[in-house]
Parts: C-alpha cells; sequence; structure tokens
C-alpha cells in the first residue's frame, strides 16, 4: 500500500496521517505474522526515537477499530496485532499460527444460522460476532 494509499484509508476512517501512526501502519501491513506492541515499539525505534509503549498501544487500536489490524489472541496470552488483509467492512474471520503467528484471512462465514439460533436461546440482539481459528500454516508444517 503506497502512502498516499494509507493516507487517504486514515483520512476515510477520521483518522490524521500523523507520521507516527502512518509508520507503525506503514510497517505493520508489510509483515505477515502477529506481534505484540512491545515487538512492535522495538522494531521501529530506531526510525521514531520518541515512540513510546502507550503511543503504539494507542495507534494498534487505533487502526484495529478501522479494520486496518486485527487484534490476534495467541496461546501463549500475549495479545498480537496483524494486518487485516480481507476488504475493508467486508465481514470475514482469521486463522493464525500457532507456530510463527502467521495470520490468514477466512472470507466466508456460515454462522448466520447459530446466531439466530443463540438470539433465540438468549433472548440478545447479536450484532456481531469474531472467530479465530488456530493450526500451523504450510511453512510450520
Amino acid at each position: 500500500m503506497s502512502t498516499a494509499e494509507l493516507d487517504r484509508l486514515l483520512r476515510l476512517h477520521g483518522l490524521k496521517a500523523t507520521p507516527r501512526r502512518r509508520l507503525v501502519a506503514s510497517w505493520l501491513l508489510r509483515q505477515s505474522e502477529a506481534l505484540t506492541p512491545d515487538e512492535v515499539r522495538t522494531a521501529l525505534r530506531c526510525r521514531s526515537g520518541t515512540l513510546g509503549l502507550p503511543t503504539v498501544y494507542r495507534i494498534l487500536e487505533e487502526l484495529t477499530s478501522v479494520g486496518l489490524l486485527t487484534r490476534v489472541d495467541m496461546p501463549d496470552r500475549n495479545l498480537r496485532y496483524a494486518a487485516c488483509r480481507a476488504e475493508t467492512g467486508e465481514h470475514h474471520h482469521h486463522v493464525v499460527c500457532t507456530r510463527c503467528g502467521r495470520v490468514g484471512t477466512i472470507p466466508e462465514c456460515s454462522f448466520e444460522q447459530q446466531i439466530q439460533t443463540a438470539e433465540r436461546h438468549s433472548g440478545f440482539r447479536i450484532t456481531g460476532h469474531t472467530l479465530q481459528a488456530e493450526g500451523l500454516c504450510p511453512e510450520c508444517r
């Protein structure tokens, strides 16, 4: 994704294209695996010496809220973030390699019937759901 495309996407979602936000977004969008906020900060500190961990967390959450990133729960219980490769606004799920942290997209969702059943039984009006499948990617198998 070019800088101009990234800036356009950030602005489309009401975010300013600040140098730090651009740096974090452009770097993470080139990564194939899920990374912790500290790993992101450590990797980018040489490019932006004043990039603190609270700033990284805030940027990661902002980028997640607009669909550029996804939160990934790994077996080690550390929250990680990864580039979301699906089209913005497209409902999808993710599959995560438990060995290397690579994240893939599951483009289809077949939970509509289960959601309707859950609504009938619980009385809730379900407005969204997430699914994260785990396994080993082709390189780790």
